[in-house]
């Protein structure tokens, strides 16, 4: 029996992933203000595609992202 504490890990798992012109760490800007001009895409992974149905109806969305270079 599990106490009321104990509390299960969250794991994440990638659903696709995000590129940008930024080769090094130093000097990614990481606050939408500071990179306005920078362009950037998402490459979201075929099977998940579905769930951007009717994505064109919402005004923004909300990306969950981990800098996997930052030590």
């Amino acid at each position: 029996m599990k106490k009321a504490t104990e509390r299960p890990a969250i794991q994440l798992h990638p659903i696709g992933i995000i590129h940008t012109p930024f080769t090094e760490v130093r000097n990614m800007t990481i606050q939408p203000i500071a990179a306005e001009v920078v362009k950037g895409t998402i490459e979201l992974f075929p099977e998940y595609a579905e769930g951007l149905d009717d994505l064109e109806g919402f005004s923004h969305i909300t990306l969950l992202y981990h800098f996997h270079r930052i030590r």
